[in-house]
């Protein structure tokens, strides 16, 4: 792990960017990865194509569910290859691989050989100077902005009717894909990457106070609070898909502790860890859900798990799964390794906080074998203080999915319904609820003292395993907002708008069909993966096709932007385009809204943090 400070940062600022990449010197290798020999023509000893012919091509060639084609994954940066080989999804299948045959298989893939050197050195616009923290300023921190998640920032610092006048102020280009959801506080904003990098940026220029490096990557949006520990008494928490939490000075970057919270082979956290009264709660998720064709693999291990961690000391409090039951053997698949479950019911989405109640609230994703498992694609309460499940509403039972066929589930597969939007604790026709979605496109209501269902929309669309409600609802109190994510060629993609007390449908938005579309990697779509993000008057939502748009409370199209255009960015970057929308929505604070652009496996300056204000000023 390294920090860059900005010093450092200075030093190089003039170093050009070459395309798309971020200049870096060429010495301190990135921890984590090893030079394999070269031989005399200066080229890796090992093929790696006949490896991923025998490895990888039956997911990718062609690919199977949700897995990338042989194409999307060439548009990926090698570093993130080499991740996902070696610490991530693909870990199964590159098990026994020497260092040359895994850079040989990244090579084939990307043309690319991973660079040792990749988090070293300097990002261009360093900050001049470094002013303290600002914390009463304007700030969006954590998933929801709130412990009830309810994605609504209820002083924007604009007004529904500037909308119509927004335009980039700056852009900032950074390597990573599927990046974290901007965090803003004290006058900075806080951008995490899937290609190890967290940045500092000036909310007002985007210029860089420092950056961190380290091995893996990181989506989770991330948290700030108080921490004795942290020289300027602020401390930015950080979750990545090692299942590793960090805290970091939110002034300097200075690491103050680092905490595995988990160990699963393929656990990662995509949920993002919710703050209160110093304590983490870390959503623990895992991509088992993609080694249903690889043979070798002992499938499935994983329940979906909450670790509690100590905010100022790093130290685990305690760690449940949301199952009692563990994951046991029960038969052999066709290559002769053992099969387990139950498994899955992975947390996708961050935890919610009723301190109240002295419980939070998670969603789980679906079941992963045959064996049943009442708690996947369910809301469930667990106790603050130990973990202990007090309820859990099962919507859907044996949604028993994974892809491919070689480890799949007997019997019938289930549609892949995941909870992957955070339950949001709301006060609606005089009592409290636990309201969220899923991607069968059904909007639940819940007793959040019992786990009751109080009211269930009927099917807002048609559903799927890329369809529905994927990765956010928001509400202001009144109406719950639900982006539906379905394909047009079956479904109702668009914006639905929900009576919060009883899930009437109010108005809705259909996404327009046959647009053009500039994204890359097969995104184009115009169903509204993205979260949603609520301000007095207005919401925003984005759309697989890389087009945001911000509508009034009663459905008027206010504006859109097409976040695919190219930018001149502030750190040296000519014309860069951005990409999909998806997880993550925009996060507005201070009278400015940032964005993350480029949900599409796509790497280098391929992605872009775009921050818009009123007339770009």
């Amino acid at each position: 792990m390294r920090r860059i400070a900005a010093a450092a940062l200075a030093a190089g600022a003039l170093a050009a960017l070459a395309g798309a990449a971020l200049a870096q010197p060429a010495a301190t290798p990135k921890p984590g990865y090893v030079v394999p020999p070269e031989n005399s023509a200066g080229l890796y000893p090992v093929s790696g194509e006949p490896i991923f012919k025998a490895r990888c091509a039956q997911c990718h060639e062609p690919a199977v569910g949700r897995a990338p084609t042989r194409q999307q994954l060439a548009g990926r940066g090698p570093e993130e290859v080499y991740d996902a080989l070696t610490g991530g999804a693909m870990k199964p299948m590159a098990q026994g691989l020497s260092e040359a045959e895994l850079y040989g298989v990244v090579r084939f893939v990307t043309g690319k050989s991973p660079t040792p050197n990749v988090a070293a050195g300097p990002d261009p616009n360093p900050c001049r100077g470094h002013a303290p923290l600002s914390p009463r300023g304007p700030w969006w921190t954590g998933w929801g902005r709130d412990l009830a998640n309810s994605r609504y920032q209820p002083e924007p610092g604009l007004k529904a009717a500037d909308l119509g006048r927004l335009k980039p102020k700056w852009a900032f280009a950074y390597p990573g894909t599927k990046n974290s959801e901007p965090m803003v506080f004290a006058g900075r904003v806080y951008a995490a990457s899937m290609a190890g990098k967290l940045y500092a940026l000036d909310a007002a220029t985007g210029c860089v106070h420092w950056r961190f490096d380290f091995h893996g990557g990181a989506r989770a949006s991330m948290s700030v609070g108080r921490n004795a520990r942290a020289a300027s008494g602020w401390a930015v928490y950080l979750g990545d898909d090692r299942m590793v939490m960090r805290a970091l000075d939110a002034a300097s970057g200075k690491p103050i502790w680092e905490t595995k919270v988990g160990d699963h082979p393929v656990g990662r956290i995509t949920g993002s860890p919710a703050l209160y009264k110093d304590v983490l709660y870390v959503p623990l998720s895992a991509s088992e859900e993609s080694q249903g064709n690889v043979g070798a693999y002992g499938c499935c291990t994983f329940i979906g798990t909450v670790a509690a961690v100590d905010a100022i000391t790093g130290k685990l409090k305690w760690s449940r799964t949301i199952l009692d039951e563990q994951a046991h053997p029960t038969r052999k698949n066709a290559a002769g390794t053992q099969m387990y479950g139950p498994a899955g019911g992975a947390l996708w989405s961050a935890p919610t906080i009723d301190g109240k109640r002295g419980q939070l609230y998670v969603a789980s994703g679906d079941s992963y074998t045959e064996v049943p498992h009442p708690t996947s694609d369910a809301v469930i309460a667990m106790d603050l203080a130990t973990g202990k499940v007090r309820w859990a509403n099962q919507v859907l039972a044996a949604d028993n999915y994974v892809t491919g066929t070689v480890n799949g589930p007997l019997g019938t597969r289930g549609p892949d319904y995941d909870f992957g939007s955070s339950p949001m604790l709301v006060h609606a026709g005089g009592r409290d609820l636990v309201v969220t979605g899923n991607k069968s496109s059904i909007v639940y209501a819940m007793d959040p003292d019992t786990g009751r269902t109080v009211w269930a929309t009927p099917k807002l669309g048609s559903g799927s395993a890329s369809g529905g409600v994927e990765w956010g609802t928001a509400t202001d109190g009144k109406v719950l907002y639900a982006p539906l994510a379905d394909p047009p060629s079956r479904g109702r993609p668009g914006l639905v708008a929900l009576d919060l007390a009883t899930g009437a449908e109010l108005w809705r938005f259909e996404s327009p069909k046959g647009l053009a579309c500039n994204v890359p990697s097969g995104r184009c779509q115009p169903g509204f993966a993205q979260a949603a993000t609520a301000i007095p008057g207005a919401v925003f939502v984005g759309a697989e096709d890389g087009r945001l748009r911000a509508f009034s409370t009663d459905g008027k199209l206010l504006w859109e932007y097409d976040a695919t255009t190219p930018l001149d960015t502030v750190n040296g970057v000519k014309q860069a385009p951005g990409g999909s929308l998806a997880m993550g929505g925009p996060t507005v604070a201070g009278g400015m809204v940032f964005l993350h652009s480029g949900y599409n496996g796509s790497a280098g300056a391929r992605n872009l943090l775009i921050a818009f204000s009123v007339d770009g000023r």
